[in-house]
């Protein structure tokens, strides 16, 4: 990199272009002969070499590899030739360094470079599927493992595992990228919660820690932070989501971007790429946020994101003015990920409909306004709608797989996400050559290869790849890490009401009030991590409750149900209540809830019923119809002719289907019982997590409570990440919260279908019983309604457009 060099120019090191003067070295001979590196075996088993003044290097004992110095300073042997190729040069910079070896490589050597699919196993072998990905040539993939608390020591052992055999085989010592989705590593706040704050310096600190505890476990590229403005509540991945304001999530980008890109010194001072660092994904570019009525883009009845408020220049705020443009050394995010809906224009400004990473639109935008950086699809997007995992392949259903990828690489796509289908790559590169001939479509391939070489090289994984067990354990899941993890939720609780002071400063008296804690009944239920058995519990940790509160609660008898194999099952009349006379005496009564939980389905006619943003039974009497409205084939039987087909236009509309009760609807129950049973001086207070922007029409739970607190906690594939002393804090009076809404909370579910799918901030506000309205940048403190720094800067007219790039919102 050009600082590497001045660096080095700077301290009088000599810099000389690779392949001069190089010599092949043995290890112990060189650091024998006093020469400028010395080297030592780390205990778990790898050679570290320092170079003094330049680059630390590190290589498995087991992998064959051997050093080459040159002026005095060693250098790994990677594909193993004798001679300091430009690659293997760390003075050079990394776009000289990624087409040096780029351009060593066949196309069918690249192809299988070109997927992100592997690593699904985690342990110290691979499963057959990750040999049978790693042996074809793929070096890249997503952990969901390795960040997790009590993972660290097994994620070392992993990590330098795959980089040990990368290191081996291959023939050129191409390193691993392993990749993550965003996640509450220490269970610090991220996405919707990061947004309720309001505080980019918070976001930057909090992207530097998870980068460097990151990098402790081997994850060197995170696929985010998710920068679509959330426009319409019912998205069913607001959850990733920062907010609905582009001003705001452009600069959440720029912060929390910066902050992990960049490696920083002890005084602060940023020194761009390097040993903290991780590359970042940003996505879904552009406008996944105005999906068609909230649906889910991953499937096929959410394929198209509509523009109906000739909005869709407002979604390209967050990337062009945010994520391209930051702070950082770095200048820009490193990757990039296109959405994977279809754009809909009723003109076809917006481009061909099919998926964003197949469009040329999309992708042609982002050349043309210089962005040159790494492109990696969504997952499943070259997959047959009848694969393993079903198909995202919206728009190219009727092409091969072979086909979907070499649209792909000639569209400008580098990596294609969630796939180890290297056949399909080989095929597709064979279809490139047939296209634009053998010349060019190598070149195709090359310019691909080299992109995904630069993000591994920006991170040092050509120098070094290996961990060490002991800085590990001391950087991820400390005592630390997590104490921080948790002063940073602080910051992110909102409290949306507090009649009469219900919640107040903690009282000087130090004597301790009486809260109710009743018990809840909890439906069994299915999902991506399992089933979960019904159960009936107290809706927060009794014996935590007791450290802030004299606590009343109930009780539970035997389970009088049965379950679907015919064991015994709790049911929600095995609670026995706290009688009248212990609840005369309480205070306060606690109720946690969870938003809503309904989701949008499809059923097997294809009829696609929407999700709701409340518990009670749901009619969408007043849906708008639906926009895109698409073709489909159709069959028509006939006894003389025979069976034909024909296209015909697919009615996408949902106005008038019906979804029922909440899943978890018994949560309403227990708040409604509370409400009732309580004593009219004892204050009902409720905790709401909510796990998506959108958050929930709040007709039904407001008017039967006093206070509320409301907090984002989209979890990391189930594992929930706020703490409930936390939320016990603000009660008792122990923390203020300052949390803000980063997006509208919706009158009515009417006022949600109302708004339009890509204009920011445009839905009625639910106004509660103390005449507050539940705004975007709304939250209350002790004092009453926040007015401070952040609400002036971010309460202004939403943005429409990016200044940075001359692109206008489409042509009617």
């Amino acid at each position: 990199m050009q600082k590497r060099m001045k660096k080095m120019m700077a301290l009088g090191l000599a810099v000389t272009m690779a392949g001069s003067n190089a010599v092949c070295v043995n290890a112990e001979d060189a650091q024998a002969s006093g020469k400028k590196w010395t080297q030592e075996e780390m205990a778990d088993g790898w050679i570290k070499v320092t170079n003094d003044g330049g680059e630390t290097l590190g290589y498995s004992k087991s992998s064959g590899l051997t050093l080459i110095e040159q002026d005095g300073y060693a250098f790994k042997d990677l594909n193993r030739n004798g001679e300091l190729d430009v690659y293997e040069d760390w003075r050079q910079e990394d776009k000289v360094r990624a087409e040096d070896l780029a351009s060593k490589l066949s196309g069918e050597e690249i192809a299988p470079l070109l997927t992100h699919g592997g690593w699904m196993s985690f342990g110290e072998e691979l499963s057959e599927k990750d040999e049978e990905y790693f042996a074809a040539g793929g070096r890249a993939g997503v952990t969901r493992s390795a960040y997790n608390e009590g993972n660290t020591e097994m994620a070392v052992k992993w990590s330098n595992m795959l980089q040990s055999r990368a290191e081996a085989e291959g023939g050129y010592g191409i390193p691993v990228t392993i990749s993550t989705d965003p996640m509450n590593i220490s269970n610090m706040i991220d996405q919707n919660a990061l947004a309720s704050t309001m505080d980019t310096t918070l976001a930057n600190e909090i992207a530097q820690e998870v980068s460097k505890e990151y990098r402790a476990v081997g994850i060197t590229m995170v696929l985010g932070p998710q920068i679509d403005i959330a426009t319409t509540n019912q998205w069913g991945r607001t959850s990733g989501a920062y907010s609905e304001d582009p001003a705001l999530t452009r600069d959440l980008a720029n912060a929390v971007v910066s902050g992990m890109q960049s490696t920083y010194d002890e005084e602060g001072n940023d020194l761009g790429w390097g040993k903290d660092s991780v590359v970042n994904i940003v996505k879904h570019f552009a406008g996944a946020g105005a999906s068609e009525g909230g649906r889910n883009d991953h499937n096929d009845s959410g394929k198209y994101t509509v523009f109906p408020g000739n909005n869709f220049a407002a979604h390209l705020i967050p990337f062009f003015d945010g994520a391209f443009q930051l702070d950082s050394v770095t200048g820009k995010a490193g990757g990039l990920m296109p959405n994977y809906g279809i754009t809909w224009s009723e003109d076809g400004s917006l481009g061909e409909e099919v998926g964003g990473a197949y469009s040329e639109f999309k992708m042609n935008l982002l050349r043309d306004n210089d962005y040159d950086g790494f492109i990696l699809t969504d997952w499943q997007i070259t997959e047959d709608p009848d694969g393993e995992f079903g198909s995202r392949a919206f728009g190219v259903e009727d092409i091969t797989g072979g086909e979907r990828f070499a649209k792909l690489f000639k569209n400008g796509v580098d990596q294609v996400g969630g796939t180890t289908d290297i056949v399909a790559a080989l095929d597709g590169y064979e279809i490139l050559k047939e296209e634009l001939g053998e010349e060019a479509a190598l070149a195709n391939m090359r310019e691909h290869a080299a992109r995904f070489f630069i993000t591994q090289m920006e991170v040092g994984l050509f120098e070094n790849p290996y961990l060490d067990t002991e800085e590990s354990l001391a950087a991820v899941w400390t005592e630390e890490t997590k104490a921080y993890g948790r002063s940073t939720q602080e910051k992110a609780v909102i409290m949306l009401k507090n009649s009469d002071n219900a919640i107040a400063p903690v009282s000087e008296s130090g004597e301790k009030a009486t809260i109710y804690v009743p018990y809840k009944y909890t439906a069994a239920s299915k999902g991506f991590m399992g089933s979960t058995p019904a159960s009936v519990d107290p809706v927060m940790d009794v014996d935590l409750v007791s450290q802030y509160f004299n606590v009343v609660t109930d009780s539970v008898g035997e389970p009088s149900g049965k379950d679907e194999e015919g064991n015994p099952a709790y049911v929600a009349e095995d609670i026995i209540r706290a009688s009248a006379e212990e609840l005369a005496s309480c205070d306060y009564a606690l109720v946690t809830m969870t938003n809503p939980l309904t989701e949008s389905t499809t059923d097997q006619d294809g009829v696609y019923y929407p999700a709701s943003l409340q518990f009670e039974e749901y009619t969408a009497d007043t849906a708008h119809k639906a926009i895109a409205n698409g073709t489909k084939i159709e069959e028509i039987s006939d006894g003389y002719y025979g069976t034909t087909t024909q296209e015909v236009k697919e009615d996408r509309s949902y106005t008038g289907k019906s979804v029922g009760k909440a899943k978890n609807y018994a949560e309403y129950e227990t708040l409604q019982y509370v409400n009732e049973a309580v004593p009219e001086d004892c204050k009902v207070i409720v905790t709401m997590q909510v796990s998506s922007v959108g958050g929930l029409v709040w007709s039904e739970v407001e008017p039967l409570a006093d206070a509320i607190l409301m907090y984002y906690a989209g979890t990391s594939f189930g594992v929930k990440f706020f703490q409930d002393d936390v939320l016990l804090d603000v009660i008792a009076g122990k923390v203020e919260p300052s949390g803000l809404l980063p997006c509208q909370q919706p009158a009515s579910m009417e006022a949600v279908e109302a708004q339009l799918e890509d204009v920011p901030r445009d839905v009625e506000c639910y106004v509660d019983a103390d005449g507050n309205t539940y705004d975007f940048a709304f939250g209350l403190n002790w004092s009453g309604k926040i007015e401070d720094e952040r609400v002036a800067t971010y309460s202004a007219e939403p943005l429409t457009a990016p200044e940075s790039i001359s692109y206008t919102a489409a042509k009617e």
